[in-house]
């Protein structure tokens, strides 16, 4: 399972990895739109409480066994203490439903491995991650296809490493 983290709207995507054609079969995709409701709008809390409930939803659905987000990037102090919330809630859930740690990929190497530039825009990593899968996807938000470029992007590494390793 590969995760965009955000406390507005996370991006997740179950991909299952075929490493001989070097391609994921995406199995669920989806993103958590804590934006408003109507015009109510959620408290932290709030938010936190639904993240953790659909992506706990998503592990039971499925046979999830490795997880993966981008790994974050601090800019401003406010917006990196509540992604550190978003974090800490799917690290928790993970850790208590799977027992496994959460692996982490940087974007700007996600990038690289996918379009072969650490600076390309979103749009071109989220058109060239369809290369890597077995069919295409329409992406409903940019976080969708950031997910999947995350999880794409650690198998990729991983079947670097592999190569590397004999």
């Amino acid at each position: 399972m590969a995760l965009d983290l955000s406390l507005n709207s996370t991006g997740y995507a179950v991909l299952d990895w075929d490493s001989t054609l070097n391609k994921a079969t995406v199995i669920e995709l989806g993103h958590i739109d804590n934006k408003k409701q109507g015009r109510m709008k959620w408290s932290h809390g709030q938010k936190l409480t639904r993240i953790e409930s659909i992506i706990n939803c998503v592990i039971e659905n499925h046979n999830v066994h490795t997880v993966v987000r981008e790994k974050g990037v601090t800019r401003f102090n406010r917006a990196t203490q509540v992604i550190f919330r978003v974090v800490g809630v799917t690290d928790l859930l993970i850790w208590k439903q799977l027992e496994v740690t959460v692996n982490e990929i940087g974007i700007t190497e996600a990038k690289k491995l996918i379009t072969g530039n650490g600076k390309a825009e979103k749009t071109e990593v989220a058109a060239k991650v369809q290369d890597f899968l077995t069919e295409s996807v329409e992406f409903a938000v940019d976080d969708e296809s950031d997910a999947v470029a995350v999880g794409v992007a650690y198998c990729l590494k991983l079947e670097g490493e592999n190569k590397l390793n004999g």
